[in-house]
């Protein structure tokens, strides 16, 4: 799952960041305006020495502040730059601001974010742990490093990475979902189902993980419950279209093919661009002797899907219309 919600905390931190800055050179001019413009002969007073040795304090403040102003500037022109999808001038601007700074973690993070978009998974998942090594706190370096993980097949190590993320983080829900996703690829369905509860213990109106829930306990057999998930996602959002979906699946499952029909007729309605929902509304309805409105739901999931070959089979196996 592309975390964009990560990235764009990351650019609120560098945000936050940028404001304290503004701040710490709000107070530098404060200090020297306020308290040394208005009363020019205070400063007249101050022996020549001191005035040297303030004229200098002040001078190297002003230059660290301007070369801080510089550098977040340049960095902001590399965070556009990848929201426009120039990722090569992107990740160019970020590795010559290192050479500058290397040890600003927020930049090592960013050019982590636009290795993993050019697919370079190794380098971006080096630039998140120097971030990490940086700032150890730095939880969405270790979720992108999850991510980064999940996408090479690095199932186990991808969890490792998560479970960082929930020790410095406990109540960050959504990280609960992601290790319960990888727990259920690994068909470790009862320790998917526990995390997927934490997930919704931590943030009850959690769909994403209420629906995968349902999923779980539809591989394990217990229909009634899966069932009973699903509804309450659609109590939560009336508009979750694939839990309308994966509710239809549940009640084929048990025979109760006229509210399967009902739930596809509403994910259909709600998304009706999805070649799957129509096959599915297509296998429903011609399990319960509807043959003509099964092959026009099949013709729909043709038009909208001509390489799935599924959905050609499942109309050529239909029974000659009468």
């Amino acid at each position: 799952m592309p975390r964009l919600d990560n990235f764009f905390a990351s650019v609120r931190i560098g945000a936050k960041r940028w404001f304290d800055r503004m701040k710490f050179r709000q107070a530098i001019q404060h200090v020297f305006t306020s308290q040394l413009a208005p009363a020019p002969n205070r400063f007249l007073q101050i022996p020549k020495t001191y005035r040297l040795l303030l004229g200098g304090a002040l001078a190297a403040a002003l230059a660290i502040t301007t070369c801080r102003t510089t550098y977040d500037a340049y960095v902001k022109h590399g965070l556009d730059l990848e929201d426009r999808g120039r990722l090569a001038a992107a990740r160019m601007i970020y590795q010559n601001a290192l050479r500058v700074n290397p040890l600003d973690a927020f930049t090592h993070y960013n050019l982590g974010s636009v290795l993993e978009k050019q697919g370079i998974l190794d380098g971006a998942i080096a630039a998140y742990q120097t971030a990490i090594h940086l700032d150890p706190r730095y939880t969405f370096a270790y979720s992108n490093i999850g991510y980064a993980l999940e996408k090479q097949g690095k199932w186990d190590d991808a969890i490792a990475a998560y479970r960082n993320v929930v020790a410095i983080k406990p109540d960050y829900a959504f990280t609960y979902t992601c290790i319960g996703d990888l727990l259920m690829k690994q068909e470790k369905l009862a320790a998917a189902a526990i995390t997927y509860r934490q997930a919704i213990q931590l943030a009850p109106d959690h769909l994403l993980a209420y629906n995968h829930l349902g999923l779980v306990l539809k591989k394990q057999g217990h229909l009634d419950a899966a069932i009973a998930i699903h509804q309450r996602v659609l109590q939560l959002d009336p508009h979750y279209t694939t839990a309308y979906s994966d509710l239809g699946d549940l009640l084929v499952l048990q025979g109760k093919l006229d509210s399967a029909i009902a739930a596809y007729h509403k994910a259909v309605q709600l998304n009706p661009k999805n070649a799957a929902f129509h096959y599915s509304l297509g296998v429903a309805l011609e399990r319960n002797s509807e043959p003509k409105k099964a092959q026009v739901a099949y013709g729909q999931a043709i038009v909208l899907d001509p390489t799935d070959t599924s959905y050609r089979t499942a109309l050529h196996h239909l029974q000659p219309l009468p």
